[in-house]
C-alpha cells in the first residue's frame, strides 16, 4: 500500500514543484512590471495603461496558481513523510537496501552540516574582500576557515597578497559548495531510487 501512496505523492509533489516554479516566475514578472510602471512617466497614459493591464493579467494568473497549489496541498511534506516511513521499514528489515539507505542518511547528515559551514565561510570571505582594511572582517573569515579545519595565519589576509589569497580561498569555497550541493542532489536521487524500487 505504501508504494502506491508513494507514487501518488510523488506525482503530486512534482506537480507542486512545477506550480511553485510558475508562481515564482509570475511573481518576478509582476515585480518587473511594477518597476516599469513606477518608471513610466505620468504624461504617458498609454504606456501606463499597458503596464497596468499586464499587472492585472499577472495577478489573475498568480491567483489561479495559488488556488492550484492549495488543491495540491502539502504534497512535498506528505511525499517526504512517506519516504521516511518506507526508509525506516527498509532499514529495520533484512532488505539489502537498508544498509545503503543508512549510509546515504549518514552522508546526507554530514553534508547538511558541512555545506552551511562552508557557505558561512564563503560569505565571511566576501565580506572581508569588500572591506579589505577591516581587520575584524578578516579575522572573522579566518575563524570560519579554521572552523573548517583549514590552517591559515590570522595576518595572512592583509595587504595586496592577502587580497589575492582571500579571493582564491573564496573561489575555492564557492567551487566546493557547488560540488557538495551536486553530491547532495545525487545522494538524494539515489535515496529516492532505492525507496521507489
Amino acid at each position: 500500500m505504501i508504494d502506491e501512496d508513494l507514487r501518488t505523492a510523488r506525482r503530486r509533489a512534482r506537480r507542486w514543484n512545477e506550480l511553485d516554479e510558475q508562481r515564482q516566475a509570475i511573481a518576478g514578472r509582476m515585480r518587473e512590471t511594477r518597476a516599469a510602471l513606477d518608471a513610466t512617466v505620468a504624461w504617458d497614459p498609454e504606456s501606463m495603461a499597458v503596464q497596468e493591464a499586464k499587472l492585472k493579467a499577472f495577478g489573475r494568473a498568480l491567483a489561479s496558481l495559488q488556488r492550484e497549489l492549495a488543491e495540491v496541498g502539502p504534497a512535498r511534506d506528505l511525499y517526504e513523510e512517506l519516504l521516511l516511513r518506507k526508509e525506516r521499514r527498509l532499514t529495520d528489515s533484512a532488505d539489502p537496501r537498508g544498509a545503503e539507505l543508512l549510509e546515504l542518511g549518514r552522508l546526507l547528515a554530514e553534508l547538511d552540516v558541512e555545506i552551511p559551514a562552508r557557505e558561512r565561510a564563503r560569505e565571511a570571505g566576501r565580506a572581508a574582500l569588500r572591506r579589505p582594511d577591516d581587520r575584524e572582517a578578516a579575522a572573522g573569515f579566518v575563524r570560519h576557515l579554521q572552523a573548517l579545519g583549514m590552517t591559515i595565519e590570522a595576518g595572512a589576509l592583509h595587504g595586496e597578497r592577502g587580497l589575492r589569497e582571500g579571493r582564491t580561498l573564496v573561489d575555492e569555497l564557492e567551487s566546493r559548495c557547488r560540488e557538495l550541493e551536486n553530491l547532495r542532489a545525487r545522494l538524494r536521487v539515489r535515496r529516492e531510487q532505492l525507496l521507489l524500487a
